[in-house]
This record gives C-alpha cells, structure tokens and sequence, in this order.
C-alpha cells in the first residue's frame, strides 16, 4: 500500500498538483474516516507556520508565516495532518486554472479536460485520490468548478461561516474557505471543526425543486428519472424568470465589486509587476477604474437583492442546478477569441451564490461505469442551511 508521501509525489510528477510538501510523521496518519489523523492539504494561499505562502505567484507577497491561517488551526486541533500546500490559478484571479507561476494543473479525469479554478490543485489531489480531503477557496466558484471538472465533491459554505484570517484574499465580500472530499461526512466534519458558530441543524426535506435542471433537456435525465424513487418529491414551482433575472443582476453586481476589490487587495504589490502572470496583471489593473461611488452602489445593491432573492426558496428549501454551464470544457475548445465566454459559462451557476452568500455543493453524477470526467450537479440552499444541503446531497449521491 502506497504512502502518503508516494501519493503525494504521484500527485506532483503527473498532474502538477502540489507546489511544496510539509514534514509530517506517516505513523501518526488514520485511515479511520475522520478528522483525526487525516492527511490534509491547503490551497497555497492559506498560512501554515514555517511553510511559504506563494499563491501561485513570483511576486514577493511577505515574509514566512509565523502562525496558522484559523482554518487550518481549527482542522489541526480536531486532529488533521497538514501534509502540502496545494497548486492554484495565480492569487486565484481566474476560473480556468490557466496561469500559475508554478505550471498548470492537470486533470486526473481527463487531462484534455480544463480542470478548472482557480482551487485546481485541491481538486486534483483528491480526484487522482492522493487525499481524502483538501481545503480551497470560492469567490465565484473556485471550489465548485474544479469540483465539477475533476468529478469530486466540491462544497462552498455560507458567506462568513469559516474565518478567513491567514488566508491571502481575492474580493473579500464573496471569498469563503471550501472544501474537495471523497464523502460527504468529511466534508460536514470539517465545517463542523472550522465555523465560529455550530450551523443551524439539518432539517428535513420533502420537496427539491428542480426547474433549473429541466431546462437542460436531456443532460440530467438520469438524475431526475433517478429521484422519482428518493424521499423527494422533484418539483417544479420556482419562478425560473425570477432565478434568471437573479443571475444577471448578480453578474453586474459582481464584476465591479470584485474588480476594486481585488485592485486594492494588489496595490501594495504593483511595484512588482514583472512577477505577475501576464492575464493575472491585466485582470488587477482592469479595476484601477472602478470608482468608490460605484463600488458602494453596487455594494448596496448586493444587499438588497440578498433580501430580496430569498423569495426563490418559497416553494422549497432546496434548489438543484447545474454546477457547469454547458458541461466540462476540453482545453483544445478554449481559444484566445473565446476564453471570455469559456470562463463565464463554467461561473454561471456559480457566481451568483457567492453574492448571495449561499450553501453550495457540487456532486459528480459518476458512477463506477463513469468514464472521464463526467457531469455533476449543485445542491443550494438559504443562507445557514449548510447541514441541510450536505443532508440532501448525501441521498442524491446514494441515487446514483
């Protein structure tokens, strides 16, 4: 049987996934399904003592952390290893995974497969099943499209349930600590080991609606004939109109909030601009524009339509959709004319539920036939329903 240290190289020489390794003791690692003596591995913008912080990047962003990032504190106290520090697009400026100083990341799936970003590496290191569990970020759905496009579990708090000190930040109004697991229960585990506050408990659901899955026609057949015999009923009384209109005030709410943002976040680094990734620099200066009166507009209308898009719960409690816009996106199909419309089809589903502040998870709709990469499906719910969504992701996921 294979080390941890084996995988981990593994990992590292076929699908780029790890940019440095961290000294740990293989002894003390359990194989037992818990947190404790889990080997864990961080995506390289969260701080562990003594380990540099590169995110993805040359630029010299600081000296070598002195303490752990709270997230990782939280997951070392329940008895997790920290075994790597984990690939990723450059300061998690783009969700293709296309640019990191350090090479990118290949998709243990399909390495035709773009594999997504900007928590590539995290994805990688559990779809080529080198880890159980590995930690990422989602500010648009960093966690949730590598998820996606590696076929692994993907899942993305409610905004602000996990801490995010120690962690180096892309918009810091929609960033949220994530997490890729083989199982839900470690997924839950380590939500449960890192909030501030115990999540208000799972509730029980009797109807999912599913419009969103409906207007794909045929792709998700399979999972909707499949919870014809679930504890669900599938219905189909959300206002798709509303959910549409959602999306697209989101999309113009998001982009000049998280423009600005991330400007300010690299302003004290734009003495080094010879370090950056050419795309990744030219997406920071795109924000250079964005002006105070309009990033507070637009700030004050994310508010609003966070009160406002909780009326799309009123028919269920539980939203399906898909997590990809059109399905997993091949390398050799994203040119130089069409890598905008690329990126914005894997964010679609996505995006908006970080303004909103959301529960999300992806499922892989994979079963052992599954070859390649394969589809999958986001779980949402109101904001501090995270128990319940992974409730109701875990018997999606035994339908299949």
């Amino acid at each position: 049987m294979s080390t941890i240290s084996d995988r981990l190289t593994h990992a590292q020489q076929e699908f780029n996934a790890v940019i440095s390794t961290i000294s740990f003791n293989e002894d003390a690692v359990d194989s037992a399904p818990t947190l404790r003596g889990l080997p864990i591995a961080f995506k390289d913008i969260v701080d562990i003592a003594g380990v540099p912080t590169t995110c993805g990047t040359n630029v010299d962003t600081g000296p070598v952390p002195t303490k752990n990032a709270t997230v990782a504190q939280r997951l070392m106290d329940a008895g997790a290893i920290p075994v790597a520090k984990a690939n990723l697009q450059e300061f998690s400026y783009g969700i293709l995974g296309d640019a990191s100083a350090y090479g990118r990341v290949i998709n243990p799936r399909d390495p035709q497969v773009c594999g997504g970003g900007s928590s590539s590496g995290s994805a990688a290191l559990v779809a080529c099943e080198a880890l159980d569990l590995t930690v990422g970020s989602d500010s648009a759905g960093s966690v949730r499209v590598p998820a996606a496009s590696q076929g692994v579990l993907g899942f993305k708090p409610t905004t602000g349930t996990i801490p995010l000190d120690g962690v180096f930040p892309f918009a810091p109004s929609f960033d949220c600590i994530g997490f890729f697991a083989s199982s839900i229960e470690l997924i839950e585990q380590a939500l449960l080991a890192t909030v501030d506050e115990a999540p208000t408990p799972a509730k029980t659901v009797s109807t999912i609606d599913v419009s969103a899955l409906q207007t794909k026609g045929e792709r998700f057949a399979g999972l909707l004939s499949a919870l014809q015999d679930s504890t669900f009923a599938a219905v189909e009384r959300l206002d798709y109109s509303q959910l549409e209109s959602t999306i697209a005030t989101t999309a113009k709410l998001y982009a000049p909030m998280r423009l600005k943002e991330a400007y300010d976040v690299h302003q004290p680094y734009l003495d080094q601009r010879d370090k950056y990734q050419d795309v990744i620099l030219e997406r920071v200066l795109g924000g250079q524009d964005i002006t105070q009166a309009d990033y507070d507009a637009a700030a004050q209308q994310v508010e609003q339509l966070r009160t406002e898009a909780l009326a799309l719960f009123d028919a269920s409690p539980i939203i399906l959709a898909p997590t990809l816009g059109a399905g997993p996106i091949k390398w050799d199909d994203i040119t130089a004319e069409n890598t905008a419309d690329s990126a914005a089809s894997l964010r679609r589903w996505t995006e908006p539920f970080n303004v909103l502040g959301w529960p999300a998870i992806t499922v892989p709709l994979r079963t052992t036939e599954t070859t390649g990469v394969g589809d999958a499906v986001q779980v949402i719910g109101k904001p501090g329903q995270d128990l319940t969504v992974l409730r109701v992701a875990r018997e999606i996921q035994a339908l299949l």
